[in-house]
């Protein structure tokens, strides 16, 4: 089971560490109050007995209320403004990796990302605002109330330190058993978010072909509700459980102290104070365990969160050489949860203006490659260097400014043709634009045309066209020594495919192309093919 608090968020956050400090100083006047407010009691019902004036006593008890009251109310104006604090650090601090070019570790899903940004942090409510400062008061409170206890009556405060660690145990027997459930709750909502966004990207073809979408909607929401009510089944039965035990502890506590003051054996003031302040000693356990469930999306969040920004960034400053030799020695990337790699490559050197088609059955690390030769993945084992130096050492801001790359669904905003051609070099004129889409073998694509966000009103094979041409004008205008690109020509006729394969061979940089057409393998210059690792080959 992991730590209640996660570290790194206190590491990370000033407010957080501020809250926590400020939590432990208010939960111990709290606790220190309460004390005083049930020897206040305790005092006020002896004097009452035994006709004694009780105003000073009253007025003391009326003074512990409000102080409690105002403690109350400080803390939960604190706690809701460290929660905020909190989110909007974590937000900022995502976003900011995200977009960090020496990032190191692969992309989130959208759907997931939008998913943690907003529903999923707004759980760090219950988990910073309540959880946490819990956890503090569960480990000042009992300590505080069982030296009171024992001051005035040793033997109650024996009993209680025998019977508190079963209520402890039974709390971390019943965190272990929710976690599970909770979890599962937080991967059904990943999940419903990430099919909406699914159903939302491809709204337009589901339409055309009239493909109704309400009822895959409803069976994801239908999972994510029957793991709602499962886990506030879990949690009111943990809670019972939790409250039933600590009820008999209290009872025998009770049941001790009674028979004591009948027996003559204790006065009834201190027998009174027991009575009053033992049940505090359960109290701040029981509230733990009923806020546990409704921290563990917060903490699920917080932790996702904190994996991403501890991913890593590259610290490497080299300068890349120019035109230099590409070589891969021993390189596998393994992946967490699975048992072979996803990538293999004993040896391959690839020289300066080559063009390589990158074969293999799917699976075989085609992607993983270009990911490795981009940066945005770490080789687990081997090396990859450039001109002699590694890659894990070179300038990665500076390196990819020397890469062209055409991914298997290139990126399109919102503007014209033109605009998103010069995504490669803002600074083009109209006739390098124009001589870029010539050669992507987008002559029917005006430049003047306007498209929407994410190219929905374009075709696959007009969004690979445009995002070669955008490759193409990068190369010509800027200082690119390596090309890369994943099936480029897929979705293109034979013409054009002709074509744009003519216009590759002819450019003076590296190239490397992941191919399954014949075509494609035969204008390169040789074929890089890799292969899916045994299973036996794997375990070495």
């Amino acid at each position: 089971m992991s730590a209640p608090v996660d570290p790194r968020l206190l590491r990370r956050s000033r407010a957080a560490r501020r809250f926590l400090v400020g939590t432990v100083v208010l939960g111990t006047v709290t606790v220190v109050l309460l004390l005083a407010q049930a020897w206040a009691v305790a005092r006020a019902v002896t004097a009452a007995f035994s006709a004694q004036p009780v105003t000073a006593v009253a007025v003391a008890i009326g003074a512990c209320l409000v102080g409690r009251a105002v403690i109350g109310w400080v803390h939960a104006s604190v706690s809701a403004r460290a929660a905020v604090l909190v989110k909007t650090d974590l937000r900022r601090e995502l976003v900011d990796a995200l977009l960090d070019p020496r990032r190191v570790g692969a992309v989130p899903q959208s759907a997931r990302f939008a998913t943690l940004l907003d529903r999923g942090l707004d759980r760090l409510d219950g988990y910073v605002a309540r959880f946490v400062p819990q956890v503090a008061v569960a480990a000042i409170a009992p300590v505080l109330v069982i030296g009171a206890m024992a001051v005035v009556d040793p033997l109650s405060a024996l009993v209680v330190v025998l019977t508190l660690p079963v209520v402890v145990m039974f709390l971390v027997l019943v965190g272990l058993m929710t976690k599970d459930r909770l979890d599962r709750r937080w991967a059904e909502l990943a999940r419903l978010g990430r099919h909406f966004a699914q159903v939302l990207d491809g709204l337009t073809v589901l339409s055309v072909f009239g493909r109704d979408q309400r009822e895959g909607l409803h069976r994801v929401g239908e999972r994510h509700r029957r793991a709602t009510m499962r886990s506030l089944r879990t949690a009111f039965l943990s809670s019972l459980v939790l409250e039933l035990f600590s009820t008999l502890s209290v009872a025998i506590v009770a049941v001790t102290v009674g028979l004591r003051v009948v027996e003559g054996h204790l006065a009834l003031e201190p027998a009174l104070f027991v009575l009053l302040a033992a049940p505090e000693a359960y109290l701040p356990l029981r509230r733990l365990g009923a806020q546990f469930h409704d921290s563990v999306d917060g903490a699920d969040a917080a932790r996702e969160a904190l994996d991403l920004l501890d991913s890593g960034r590259r610290a490497g400053d080299v300068v890349p050489a120019r035109r230099a030799p590409i070589v891969l020695r021993d390189v596998e990337v393994r992946a967490d949860g699975r048992r072979h790699p996803v990538l293999r490559v004993v040896h391959e050197v690839v020289e300066p203006g080559e063009m390589v088609a990158v074969t293999g059955v799917s699976g075989s690390g085609k992607s993983t490659l270009l990911a490795v030769l981009l940066g945005f993945t770490l080789p687990t084992s081997g090396s990859v260097t450039v001109g002699g130096t590694d890659l894990a050492d070179l300038d990665v801001e500076e390196w990819r400014r020397r890469i062209a790359w055409v991914s298997q669904f290139p990126a399109v905003v919102s503007g014209t043709i033109a605009d998103n051609v010069r995504l490669g070099d803002p600074g083009a004129d109209d006739a390098q634009v124009a001589r870029a889409l010539r050669d992507a073998g987008a002559t029917d694509l005006l430049p003047s045309r306007r498209v929407r966000e994410h190219g929905a009103d374009l075709s696959a094979g007009e969004r690979r066209r445009v995002g070669i041409a955008r490759a193409l004008l990068r190369v010509r205008t800027g200082e690119v020594d390596l090309m890369l690109l994943d099936e480029p020509t897929a979705g293109l006729d034979a013409d054009r495919e002709s074509a744009v394969l003519g216009v590759l061979c002819d450019l003076d940089v590296t190239v490397l192309v992941v191919a399954h057409r014949l075509e494609t393998i035969a204008a390169a210059s040789r074929e890089l093919r890799l292969h899916v690792p045994a299973p036996a080959e794997a375990s070495r």
